[in-house]
């Protein structure tokens, strides 16, 4: 049986983007499980008020129903360069040869292998077909000098990439891996991070 996670920002006393969220996790469960259950997870995450002070990771694994919460003290990585992983030449895909995470499972064993070998501050930027997609933990939107743009073909539409997208505050567009160079730098995002958290200047990416 699938199961998924919903990774939760929970800081100063509030949950983040709990819509955004909400509306992940019941297409999720519409899509595996043929169920319109129109959940929301304000009714049965643990008190916000008790965590008033810093930011904190609510982890929420879930299948038809809600399996496990988790809300641990979040520290957010320190990753200084990007190393290229392209899938089309991967020797070892999932079972079926296709890699898909349109959706937020918890089993992230292909992904981690990716990852071997590498130090903890360096993390893979997955490319497909020469396109950029995400890193390993993130969506990733790149500074042109003007304004900052997220690739058109990233493996999962995570919460603050369509919350950042809805707000005006990025545009989507394709990034080729060749197109890099017209790019300054680039900052990982996702429901715990906020752009300019983690930026990684383009010269910093291996190829």
């Amino acid at each position: 049986m699938f199961r998924f996670i919903e990774t939760i920002k929970l800081a100063d006393g509030n949950y983040k983007l709990i819509d955004y969220h909400d509306k992940r996790m019941n297409a999720t469960i519409a899509h595996f499980f043929n169920m319109d259950c129109g959940k929301s997870l304000a009714d049965f995450l643990p008190d916000a008020k008790k965590y008033q002070q810093g930011v904190y990771k609510c982890r929420v694994v879930y299948s038809s129903d809600t399996e496990g919460i988790e809300i641990t003290p979040y520290f957010k990585r320190k990753i200084k360069r990007l190393k290229i992983v392209n899938l089309d030449t991967c020797l070892f895909l999932p079972p079926g040869g296709l890699f898909d995470y349109s959706f937020k499972y918890e089993d992230r064993s292909f992904i981690n292998s990716l990852l071997k070998g590498l130090d903890n501050t360096t993390d893979i930027l997955i490319t497909k077909n020469g396109l950029i997609t995400d890193t390993s933990f993130s969506n990733v939107i790149l500074f042109d000098g003007k304004k900052w743009i997220t690739p058109n073909a990233f493996l999962l539409n995570g919460v603050k990439r369509r919350y950042l997208l809805d707000c005006g505050i990025i545009e989507e567009g394709m990034v080729s891996v060749n197109g890099l160079k017209d790019f300054q730098k680039i900052s990982l995002i996702n429901s715990m991070l906020e752009p300019g958290d983690i930026e990684i200047d383009i010269k910093d990416i291996i190829y």
